[in-house]
């Protein structure tokens, strides 16, 4: 499918988007409406209350008759003393502190040829290439078995509207069955 296709149907998609939404706006807005004016009436009245005195305020919770007095605060407790400091603790071993930091400097000196190298990066770099694309058959190709990854998910995700990994389809039937399931009610 073509780019200009893909912008098409997607255009077609948030049209039909747009026509919903307009639809459940009109249906909903009278009801919003109708609530505005009641709470701005119920605002109103109770304006005018207060300042004709047609209400008496309540009092402070503090002082009404169904509140309970408060409770004394607790005392608080003592502070826990502290531990005295630990002097600094020995090595472990019997090692003396020069030869406890000699191993810092262990793999510096060491030679990169292969008779002493056991490991062959370029190698190693394959086998794992290998062994992670071995689940989608890439044969090591890291970039084929993340399209092939991609579009095992897309048909996963699809599945439901039977969009066939066409997210662009699926997106357009999602849409279909909300505004049919939003409808219905």
């Amino acid at each position: 499918m073509s780019i200009r296709e893909q912008e098409r149907r997607q255009r077609e998609v948030e049209r039909r988007i747009d026509q919903r939404m307009k639809m459940a706006d009109r249906e909903v807005r009278d009801k919003m409406e109708a609530r505005a004016v009641a709470a701005d009436r119920r605002k109103e009245e109770v304006k005018r209350r207060i300042e004709k005195g047609d209400v008496d305020p309540r009092p402070l919770p503090g002082m009404r008759e169904d509140s309970m007095p408060s409770m004394p605060s607790m005392e608080s407790s003592e502070s826990m003393k502290s531990m005295p400091s630990m002097e600094s603790a020995d090595y472990a071993s019997a090692l003396s502190e020069e030869e406890a930091n000699a191993g810092g400097n262990m793999m510096q000196d060491m030679p990169l040829d292969e008779e002493k190298m056991p490991i062959d990066p370029a190698r190693a770099e394959e086998e794992l290439a290998q062994e992670l694309t071995e689940e989608t058959g890439s044969d090591g190709d890291i970039h084929l078995h993340a399209e092939r990854k991609a579009d095992e998910m897309a048909n996963q995700m699809t599945e439901d509207t039977g969009a066939g990994g066409d997210m662009v389809e699926h997106a357009e039937r999602k849409v279909d069955q909300m505004g049919d399931e939003m409808f219905e009610e």
